[in-house]
């Protein structure tokens, strides 16, 4: 047993120093965090010539919903118009014929494409809240935590990124 928890401590201390466990070495948060900021900002740019493309694609010109210059009013817009009154669930409760018939009376133009721009707009308007909290946090200088939120950011961004290239390809007959 004494040789079994020896080569047990040995392993783990290897596994300590080889994967970099043992790293004392400070991390610049700061510079992380500044570095995230920048690819969110790069990667929102993206993200709105997506929507400007898409947009059109899905919604009836008459709606004017799409708005080259408000790529973001322009996705919330499609949203509304999507679900008129009621919410997503009221979608995916109803038959595949009340659904087409549905989206024919709101002006939508493509069914799938609709629900995969629908989901990456759910995407986006939830990194908002991780800005803020990394914003907060670089106010008091707690440059780990403004990055990490910064990071989930990111995430969020890139699922919003997939789903509205899921929609493009949709829309687009890919």
């Amino acid at each position: 047993m004494k040789i079994l928890k020896t080569i047990i401590f040995v392993l783990l201390m290897s596994a300590y120093s080889t994967l970099g466990w043992a790293n004392t070495e400070k991390i610049d948060y700061k510079a992380k965090y500044v570095e995230k900021q920048k690819v969110n900002n790069d990667t929102i740019g993206i993200i709105a010539g997506v929507i400007n493309y898409v947009c059109p694609k899905l919604v009836s010109k008459s709606t004017k919903i799409c708005k080259v210059k408000d790529p973001v009013g322009s996705a919330v817009g499609f949203q509304k118009q999507l679900l008129g009154k009621g919410d997503i669930d009221d979608l995916d409760d109803i038959s595949d014929k009340e659904l087409k018939a549905a989206l024919k009376k709101r002006k939508i133009l493509h069914k799938e494409g609709a629900m995969q721009f629908y989901d990456a707009v759910e995407q986006f308007k939830m990194h908002y809240p991780e800005r803020k909290l990394a914003t907060d946090f670089a106010a008091k200088k707690k440059w780990r935590q403004a990055f990490q939120h910064e990071e989930m950011a990111w995430q969020f961004l890139v699922k919003c990124a997939s789903r509205g290239i899921f929609a493009k390809k949709m829309v687009d007959g890919e």
